[in-house]
């Protein structure tokens, strides 16, 4: 007996909010059967036509999901332990890939932002140091 669609996996797969593993899985499902295509264009036509659930409008909106300034601050250890310790769970455990990629950018971003503050904080103390030079000799 084959095993009935779920839809809400299936509009977290047209969200693109499932991990890859079961993207994958789903993906299979669909190739090979046509009651889960079938369930699968019902949802996108009910998406299409205005459905409002709750469902819906807490996964298009992304309403567990933290803004890239609390991305930031998360990386940073600015948070207070319950707000971190929930964006922990949000990215290791339910494992959302948007999340993770901002992350990923937020990371990236931040680190080069410090490696640039380093190389101007070095540069300016060069600049310190030539222009005081000339005054040091004079002494």
């Amino acid at each position: 007996m084959e095993e009935e669609p779920n839809r809400i996996k299936l509009i977290g797969y047209l969200e693109e909010s499932l991990p890859a593993e079961e993207m994958t899985r789903l993906e299979e499902k669909l190739r090979t059967s046509p009651r889960w295509r079938e369930v699968l264009k019902e949802l996108v036509e009910e998406v299409g036509s205005g459905d409002y659930s709750l469902a819906t409008i807490w996964q298009r909106h992304r309403l567990t999901c933290a803004s890239r300034e609390r991305l930031g601050a998360y990386l940073q250890g600015g948070l207070v332990p319950d707000e971190a310790d929930y964006i922990r769970f949000h990215i290791e455990v339910v494992q959302c890939r948007r999340c993770q990629a901002n992350l990923e950018d937020v990371r990236s971003q931040v680190e080069v932002s410090s490696q640039s503050l380093s190389e101007n904080v070095s540069a300016r103390r060069r600049r310190f140091f030539e222009t005081s030079v000339g005054y040091l000799r004079h002494e």
